[in-house]
């Protein structure tokens, strides 16, 4: 027994390859385009309004490109050019420096710890599950600091609590005060002058030593002026130096060998005026910290007219994530220690709360902060995104991106009509076979979208994500896109002596009226599913805070599932299927298979019950493209195919997805996911009853729609077999 030999169609190969490198190519960047821009910098409302912008430009491109192509008949070479533009654009997207703004956050005080504080804007709420996960991990996030010291009494804080002496007194040269002298010792060869008391700026301080703790003995020169005379001539015209004996104030002078202290009786009001030179920032915080001097106006620190100390202050700050806390509208973490440009670590210690509540205006400073915790970090940037007004991201980055994103997506929608024109030439009559050659674009998709993720998350460190591997892999399968591209060949003869007239009789064709309101309803369908089916599953998920860490994991099975389960198989059969249902008949099933998949969505309480409703994807893509796309080949006149089908795609976008993006998300922001997708279902639903209804009106009414392969086609609404599939059969029999 022989098996019948398997045939392979060599002029379909190359369009097969467009479909899979194509697909391959832009399925590293286009789902994480939007991620990309908040990396960047942008609010997650300047990323909807670029996506609800893009698709009016693609509204312009297809058909303005499409009537260039089959006036010049110039198809394969735009084919080609819009390819290179894609390429050029998505790369230009990576040179784009990230914005200039930053996450901020409040530094408080709480019983004498600094906490970061982050404030939001009501009637934003927190995400409980975001502080919750926070507060189960028992480790601490490294954060990249800024803060701006403005605030005199932070100066003073940092200086007394933190243990920043280099930041502090740095302008002061010379302190004076007055010791009480209590007693005279020798050691070393050295007489040590022990002072009980001092004196400074009117308060009297015991001056107790702190050796250790980083420090050592202040060692600073002093002149004394003592009231005792024997004890003046014993210290001379040497300086003495400040230092510490017995964790007492003591001056050392050691200018006599022998120095005779027996001869010197210290009476009760001694006292010797001291001027000390200070060379050293960290002997001020020595001496005032030791004294408890704080209250004197020689330590406090000198902020206001000292033009050294600097206008920010800079750190890495470790944070405890467990010490998350939500109070109000505010979240709180715990700074456990920070770490200064010299590597040096201190513990940022604070005043006491009540000390702290009657000085609040005085302590308050802000930070920008970059953390190592993708929670943390989210976190910050939605108390960020609830307090900024829409004009403040319109930055140099934001129209850097938006402009290389509206290229990037005329480029792509350009490529995708031409391509769907070119294949169809190809195929001649054997329009049914399209989905068969369409459905090598999913399989592309479908697998380098996945491993996308996971590359990317392979060659990040910690939160801020590296996308490089993402471009890379454009690149590569964009460029052997461009090379199979080449191999395409494209044979069509026909020409429209008239494409706009053509096309305008076409558009006053009431069943092509109504097809054309049809793919306006899906276009909104499309628009809801493609931007907010993501936000929808992590609302869900963090309702019950059931699986928020794996999230990420469930919206990767689910774009595998409407890939491979969906999409790949429908996109096989679709021909078939059409044959035995109709285009007519299955315009009407897939409105009602949205509305079916929306109201399933907007009753889910658990978001892994999503997976099995991905499947009506076969359906609400797998066999809408293919029917959307050959129906329009169908009516096309000769020689307007890619006109007509860059007209049909740029109405699904540019009109229907547009509305979707916009009116979903106004929807989604008010009502939220569960009512805005329920709302969308019973429209669809609605919108399939309407569509049956008409479609059954128009029954009776012939058209006359376009010549193919010299074939008068007349479409007979109503009838289960549309016209590609009488022109396939009468190919076959000829």
């Amino acid at each position: 027994m022989q098996w019948p030999k398997m045939k392979i169609n060599k002029k379909l190969l190359p369009i097969k390859g467009h479909y899979f490198l194509f697909n391959a190519g832009t399925a590293p960047l286009v789902p994480y385009l939007s991620t990309y821009a908040r990396q960047l910098g942008f609010s997650s409302a300047t990323v909807g309004l670029i996506y609800t912008v893009l698709p009016i430009f693609g509204l312009i491109a297809k058909p303005l490109f499409g009537i260039i192509a089959d006036r010049f008949k110039v198809q394969k070479p735009i084919f080609i050019v819009f390819q290179i533009v894609t390429i050029v654009s998505f790369l230009a997207i990576y040179f784009i420096p990230e914005s200039s703004s930053k996450l901020t956050v409040e530094l408080d005080c709480g019983d004498g710890a600094t906490m970061l504080k982050s404030c939001f804007q009501t009637p934003y709420h927190i995400d409980q599950c975001k502080v919750g996960s926070l507060g189960n991990l028992n480790t601490t996030a490294s954060c990249k600091m800024n803060c701006d010291m403005s605030s005199p009494k932070m100066w003073q804080t940092v200086c007394e609590h933190w243990h920043l002496p280099q930041y502090c007194y740095n302008g002061i040269e010379t302190i004076k005060y007055t010791s009480d002298i209590n007693t005279i010792t020798t050691k070393d060869h050295c007489m040590y002058i022990a002072a009980k008391n001092v004196t400074m700026d009117g308060y009297t301080f015991k001056p107790s030593c702190r050796i250790g703790g980083g420090y050592v003995d202040i060692n600073a020169p002093c002149n004394l002026n003592c009231t005792n005379q024997r004890l003046s001539s014993l210290v001379g015209t040497n300086k003495a130096n400040m230092t510490c004996l017995d964790d007492i104030l003591n001056y050392r002078v050691c200018g006599n060998d022998d120095p005779q202290v027996t001869d010197v009786v210290i009476g009760l009001h001694d006292q010797c005026e001291a001027s000390c030179d200070i060379d050293k920032s960290w002997q001020m915080m020595e001496i005032c910290e030791g004294w408890n001097a704080d209250i004197t106006k020689t330590c406090v620190p000198n902020t206001t007219f000292l033009q050294q100390l600097p206008h920010n202050l800079s750190f890495t700050g470790s944070v405890l994530l467990s010490s998350t806390i939500k109070e109000h509208e505010c979240v709180y973490m715990k700074l456990k220690h920070v770490e200064m440009p010299d590597h040096s670590i201190h513990y940022p210690n604070c005043i006491s709360k009540a000390q702290y509540e009657m000085e609040e205006h005085l302590f308050q400073v802000a930070c920008e902060i970059n953390c190592d915790n993708t929670l943390a970090n989210e976190l910050f940037m939605a108390a960020e995104e609830s307090k900024k007004e829409s004009t403040t991201q319109y930055t140099k980055q934001f129209w850097m991106f938006f402009t290389m994103m509206i290229i990037s997506w005329i480029g792509q929608a350009v490529v995708v009509t031409f391509a769907d024109a070119i294949c169809f030439n190809l195929l001649g009559t054997k329009i049914s076979h399209y989905g068969k050659q369409r459905l090598w674009g999913s399989v592309g998709w479908g697998i380098f979208s996945l491993l996308t993720g996971t590359l990317i998350d392979l060659f990040s460190d910690g939160a801020y994500k590296d996308y490089t591997i993402a471009f890379i892999l454009m690149f590569v399968f964009m460029s052997g896109d461009v090379t199979v591209s080449c191999f395409v060949k494209n044979e069509s003869t026909k020409m429209s002596i008239n494409i706009l007239a053509d096309v305008s009789t076409l558009l006053t064709s009431l069943p092509t009226f109504v097809f054309m309101l049809w793919t306006i309803a899906v276009g909104l369908c499309t628009g809801l599913l493609w931007n907010f089916l993501f936000w929808h599953l992590e609302d869900i998920s963090g309702k019950t805070c059931d699986g928020s860490d794996y999230i990420k994991t469930l919206q990767g099975l689910v774009s595998a599932i409407q890939t491979f389960c969906g999409e790949i198989p429908f996109l096989f059969l679709s021909g078939f299927i059409l044959r035995k249902l109709g285009h007519v008949n299955m315009m009407s099933l897939v409105l009602f298979a949205f509305g079916v998949r929306f109201i399933l969505y907007s009753f889910l309480t658990n978001p892994w019950w999503a997976l099995p409703i991905e499947m009506l994807q076969g359906i609400t893509f797998g066999m809408f493209y293919p029917t959307m796309t050959s129906y329009a080949n169908v009516v096309s006149p000769p020689g307007t195919e890619t006109t007509v089908q860059g007209l049909v795609g740029a109405i699904f976008e540019g009109v229907g997805t547009s509305l979707g993006n916009f009116i979903g998300g106004h929807l989604y922001d008010t009502y939220g996911g569960w009512n805005t997708f329920r709302w969308f279902g019973i429209g669809a639903l609605i919108a399939s009853i309407v569509h049956v209804v008409v479609q059954y009106v128009l029954k009776d009414k012939n058209t006359h729609v376009g010549l193919q392969q010299g074939y008068t086609s007349i479409i007979r609404y109503g009838h289960t077999n549309d016209v590609v599939y009488i022109l396939d059969d009468m190919a076959d029999n000829s």
